[in-house]
């Protein structure tokens, strides 16, 4: 596969520029291969640089190479570089206005490999708090398991809880960094929890309303009972729903919104309310929510366990860093924290790749402290 022309194509698609048969070509592999899945969501968001496509056309990529092979180690039988892709993103911090890279790395070795980080204490692991004070850790991927919480019976594993029987009180299902996790509630509505995340939910609804607690992240798929509406509570705001999809961010460092895939939502904060059709979210605003259309493939993308961002800040990027990976971020240097990239992060690398990249095109030095703390500068 050219890499260096595909590259050319995606830039003349995204400045409508590229002829019918090259667009239908690259639309395809586009839908084919995550890579350039990926390196298409960072291309259509950057911004169009006057003659960008003549010099990569003209550009001797042997050359670019060697420009950055004295910097970049890769560690033999451990990963594969994309290194024509990086070069892209290079070619395109050179030229433009802003950075932009995308990260895509492949395993030699199918089996993750543990991060060189150390977890804060805070972090123990998939569990579930039940109403009486007791927990019961949970297994993650792996083949179900029968446990018993009172009453009522888990059905645990295979990144799954469900379970029958009812109980008073409300639990909390606890998904530490690293992990995703899916919840069926008594009702059928379905939960799939994002990494750093807390629900807060009963085993059983009763009285006129489906009430649950959101800290963190997650897609919900709500069952239909127009009897019997579903809220989401957050610390800024409340969801309503009768039945319907949707994406609601709601982590404490990051900014809160929802996301509608199908059906209707209604989301309040204090006075301001506001009703969401399929396509729109609502994105609060200090005391407001400002609502426009999202990218459903980049808002949702989190659930296939990439995160991509563009024009976004360090500050932000850092925030999802201690999120997936457990890490404490510190920023030494605050001008760093500002400096935007556009790009992609897939949660199952190993985080310093991802940070070796980040200093070859963003020249952001990394190290940690005997505490295992990230310190960017």
């Amino acid at each position: 596969m050219n890499h260096e022309r595909i590259y050319q194509l995606l830039l003349q698609k995204r400045n409508g520029t590229i002829s019918e048969p090259d667009d239908e070509y690259v639309s395809g592999l586009i839908n084919v291969h995550e890579d350039i899945e990926l390196m298409w969501k960072a291309i259509k968001h950057s911004p169009s640089i006057q003659g960008e496509e003549r010099f990569w056309h003209e550009m001797n990529t042997d050359t670019a190479w060697q420009l950055v092979e004295e910097r970049l180690q890769p560690r033999p039988g451990r990963i594969w570089w994309s290194s024509r892709w990086l070069i892209a993103a290079l070619v395109t911090g050179v030229i433009g206005t802003g950075l932009v890279f995308v990260w895509q790395a492949v395993y030699m070795n199918p089996q993750p490999k543990e991060l060189a980080v150390t977890e804060t204490k805070e972090k123990s692991g998939l569990q579930l708090k039940l109403a009486n004070g007791q927990t019961v850790m949970l297994p993650y991927n792996q083949t179900n398991q029968q446990l018993s919480a009172g009453d009522v019976k888990l059905s645990a594993g295979s990144k799954k809880l469900q379970y029958t029987g009812t109980s008073e009180g409300f639990n909390t299902l606890v998904v530490p960094p690293k992990m995703d996790y899916k919840l069926m509630l008594s009702d059928g509505t379905e939960v799939w929890l994002n990494a750093t995340s807390r629900l807060r939910f009963p085993f059983t609804f009763s009285g006129d309303k489906r009430e649950v607690y959101l800290e963190g992240e997650a897609f919900f798929t709500v069952a239909k009972n127009t009897a019997q509406p579903f809220i989401v509570h957050t610390e800024k705001s409340d969801i309503q729903v009768l039945g319907t999809t949707f994406n609601v961010s709601a982590y404490k460092d990051a900014v809160m919104s929802t996301s509608l895939v199908s059906g209707a939502v209604v989301s309040k904060t204090g006075k301001a309310e506001v009703i969401l059709k399929p396509g729109e979210e609502a994105v609060l605003a200090g005391a407001r929510f400002d609502v426009r259309k999202f990218d459903a493939d980049e808002v949702l993308a989190w659930m296939r366990g990439i995160y991509i961002f563009h024009n976004t800040s360090l500050q932000d990027i850092g925030g999802v860093i201690g999120r997936w990976y457990g890490v404490k971020v510190v920023f030494d240097n605050p001008e760093i924290a500002v400096k935007k990239f556009t790009g992609g992060l897939e949660k199952l690398q190993n985080l310093d790749y991802f940070l070796e990249t980040l200093q070859i095109v963003g020249n952001v030095q990394h190290s940690y402290d005997k505490q295992g703390v990230l310190h960017l500068k």
